[in-house]
């Protein structure tokens, strides 16, 4: 009787034209989504790890990602989207700025920013409520602009009345947003790291007015729960050696280490950090020797952050010492980064600071190939990101970037853009 009901039912729905309930209907499966198809051809190829040179070579791109590097007489796709002839320029992987601060209001700059070349930025500190919805856009291609990472910050609680902090905090009490939190020797490190985490962010950012065991005890809890550390130069009155021997992963900003051979190290030196002893602190002498031999036992990363110091012209004692040693960590074979404290300027024809900064990294001692390093492969296996960012290589994503002459040979070729292809989509210039 069940099954005279069921088929009696079915031919009612059959022969009035009615739409059956959903359990009885079977679902009708979707062909699968065809990614858009990009290929570049007649190109150079730069491996900046290894410094080879591929030339008449194709970019096949799918979607968000590279398919295939490969002669310009291998086989074509079936379909192709966009084809661009490439014109025998040279193929870098997009550029990263490892040290930036990003506030609102700058959508129209990380367009620019990617435009010139920049395709993966790492944010220092500021609101990640900010940051978040920025990283989200570009994710979802409402923006377009670089790939966004973004760090939490943790000091002393006399450091939180600086008004960047405040006005990065807005809804908070002074040094208790996720992201921008006062921290003590008597503060809950393993609450305080989740909370920085649970903000979105992949770095801790150690910022001032924390003693050397407080260091060590944030950046053991911050490993443990999958975070990388980096920390200024000196925390005040945590010194360089001591954020080393703290297992810190990246110092930044040169001139802080000049604190290394300072008499004493005092809280309230973080407010004038810049005027470190630099006359008698030679940055060839050798605390700072033996800071950087610890730096490469313990695969530190070094982010010197030029650009930002030379902005001052009138503080040649400064750009001088960050300069050398800047060179003497290369020589030392501690792995360096480029970072500029500043992306881009307001001025709309401007290039983003990435390009100076690699420059003064030239300016300083480093190869031009090692420059370019600095701002591709080096800190894509700092980010964790060697596997898909820093190299143009199958399975990587498609940031491309391609240039009228070659950046192995002088640095500011990376200044001559043709074009610039942010995962996948060609921008616009």
């Amino acid at each position: 009787m069940m099954r005279r009901t069921t088929s009696l039912v079915a031919l009612l729905f059959a022969t009035t034209g009615m739409a059956q309930p959903a359990a009885a209907q079977r679902p009708v499966p979707r062909p699968p989504r065809r990614e858009r198809v990009l290929v570049i051809d007649s190109v150079t190829v730069i491996d900046v790890a290894t410094r080879a040179l591929a030339a008449a070579q194709r970019i096949v791109i799918s979607g968000d990602s590279i398919v295939a590097v490969q002669a310009m007489s291998a086989p074509l796709p079936d379909t192709i989207d966009e084809r661009v002839n490439g014109g025998g320029t040279f193929a870098i992987p997009g550029l990263t700025d490892h040290h930036v601060h990003l506030t609102s209001g700058m959508e129209s700059m990380l367009t620019r920013a990617a435009r010139g070349g920049v395709t993966m930025v790492q944010a220092m500190a500021g609101d990640n409520r900010t940051a978040g919805e920025m990283a989200r856009k570009v994710l979802a291609r409402e923006l377009v602009g670089p790939e966004i990472a973004y760090a939490s910050v943790m000091a002393g609680p006399g450091f939180f009345i600086d008004p960047r902090f405040s006005g990065a905090g807005i809804g908070f009490a002074n040094g208790s947003a996720p992201w921008a939190q006062a921290v003590t020797a008597q503060t809950d490190i393993v609450r305080a790291v989740a909370l920085a985490r649970g903000s979105g962010a992949e770095v801790l950012k150690l910022y001032a007015m924390m003693d050397s065991a407080l260091v060590a005890r944030i950046t053991a809890e911050a490993h443990k729960q999958g975070m990388r550390v980096a920390a200024h130069g000196t925390v005040f009155p945590a010194g360089p050696l001591q954020m080393v021997q703290g297992k810190v992963d990246l110092l930044t900003h040169a001139p802080y280490l000049a604190w290394q051979g300072a008499a004493a190290v005092r809280d309230e030196d973080s407010w004038d950090r810049r005027a470190g002893p630099f006359a008698t602190v030679p940055a060839d002498g050798p605390q700072i020797g033996a800071l950087l031999r610890a730096m490469k036992q313990a695969r530190t990363y070094f982010e010197p952050t030029l650009f930002v110091f030379a902005r001052r012209p009138e503080e040649r004692d400064v750009n001088a010492w960050g300069a050398l040693v800047t060179r003497l960590a290369r020589d030392a074979q501690v792995p360096i980064i480029a970072g500029t404290d500043g992306l881009i300027e307001s001025d709309s024809t401007a290039l983003p600071n990435i390009h100076l900064e690699m420059q003064a990294l030239v300016a300083a001692g480093l190869t031009a190939p090692e420059a370019l390093a600095a701002a591709t492969v080096t800190p894509a296996r700092e980010m964790h990101r060697e596997r898909t960012h820093g190299a143009i290589a199958t399975g990587h994503v498609a940031d491309v970037v391609l240039l009228d002459a070659n950046p192995l040979l002088d640095i500011t070729a990376t200044t001559r853009i043709r074009l610039v292809a942010l995962r996948g989509r060609v921008l616009k210039r």
